[in-house]
């Protein structure tokens, strides 16, 4: 599989899996994108993958300006997403800019506010350099900031036009962002495909390691379930797409409880998935072998299933503010077996709470 497409009428865009970008300026020329843009990324992105993305482009005619911001999940904020727009302001005078965002969750989320706030809306390419990120935020058009209170709390539903995943780049993750990548392919795996489970459980040392084959077999299973499911649902209205919610209730309150700084997005993701689960125990839907497969899985991957430290209090007021929380009621995705889950607002506080306070110690 080269290209995978979402398919929304006027709004569809293809993802493509490459291992460079000499391709690009020629995927860009089919979309017929004036060729004036800036790259949002790091600095520290910039100065190290720079070359191989910049010159092709250049070459190509392409006039392109760099906005930096610093590598942070802070940095996902209304603060910086107002600093991006004046500099494009000041950049883009009669002009319609291409965003370009090259970088992790944090600047795809980030340029894709930009990018559906600037000028009503501009055109942006997302060019993820994380396997979080190519396997997740930088495909369906979930875009945002956020708030202190709450993860993703403005934001906005507004597509790319392209998404190229080059997987070389991912030779270069360091430890800890690749454990939190695979937890999100973890995710994938246990909402949605068996095999890749079974591919993790024998293939966690070489996912681990990052060996090209194996990071091909999770990104493009990954990419085929986030696309079949965006296309299905592309706004969560019908409930489809709220499967790839899976571990976040809980992990995204740990992240707004310690302040963006303590966890991961893959780390919190964890623990939440392994409360899920667990919860889907203590309610029956969830069988207890499946459970311990996805514990263990975890567990080998080096990703947490507890969260020690962390405030109660802090959780709980994070869970009340998060968009999952609605009517009153949370909003849970439980595992009924590897590969299949549902979505339930009927979780009792007595079953929920002890579960909550077993994984948060």
């Amino acid at each position: 599989m080269n290209a995978v497409t979402v398919r929304l009428g006027p709004r569809s865009y293809a993802i493509r899996l490459t291992s460079s970008y000499r391709q690009l300026p020629a995927w860009l020329e089919a979309l017929r994108l004036e060729p004036w843009g800036c790259i949002v990324s790091h600095p520290s992105l910039l100065r190290r993958f720079g070359r191989e993305l910049i010159p092709p482009l250049r070459r190509a005619g392409w006039h392109l300006r760099t906005i930096a911001v610093p590598e942070s999940e802070r940095s996902k904020s209304s603060a910086m997403a107002e600093r991006v727009i004046r500099r494009l302001a000041r950049q883009s005078a009669m002009r319609v800019p291409v965003l370009f965002a090259f970088g992790g969750g944090v600047i795809g989320d980030l340029a894709g506010f930009v990018a559906a706030v600037f000028r009503r809306g501009v055109p942006y390419v997302q060019l993820p350099t994380t396997l979080l990120a190519q396997v997740d935020s930088g495909i369906g058009g979930k875009v945002g900031v956020d708030l202190p209170t709450a993860k993703n709390a403005v934001g906005a539903f507004y597509q790319p036009r392209l998404v190229v995943n080059h997987l070389g780049l991912l030779t270069h993750l360091p430890p800890r962002q690749r454990r939190s990548g695979v937890s999100e392919i973890i995710k994938y795996a246990a909402i949605g495909d068996p095999a890749l489970f079974r591919y993790l459980e024998d293939h966690l040392t070489a996912c681990l390691r990052g060996e090209l084959r194996a990071d091909r077999v999770m990104v493009e299973r990954c990419v085929r379930i986030k696309a079949r499911v965006v296309s299905q649902d592309e706004q969560e209205t019908s409930g489809r797409r709220t499967i790839l919610n899976f571990g976040h209730t809980l992990g995204h309150a740990l992240e707004a409880a310690t302040a963006y700084r303590r966890f991961t997005h893959g780390e919190a993701i964890a623990v939440g998935m392994a409360c899920a689960s667990a919860l889907g125990v203590a309610m029956g839907v969830t069988p207890r072998a499946d459970h311990a497969r996805l514990s263990r899985l975890l567990k080998a991957a080096g990703l947490p299933t507890r969260a020690s430290g962390v405030p109660l209090a802090a959780v709980r007021r994070a869970l009340v503010h998060d968009k999952k929380f609605l009517r009153g009621t949370m909003r849970w995705v439980l595992m009924t077996r590897v590969g299949r889950v549902l979505v339930s607002e009927s979780v009792s506080p007595s079953v929920m709470w002890p579960v909550i306070r077993h994984h948060v110690t």
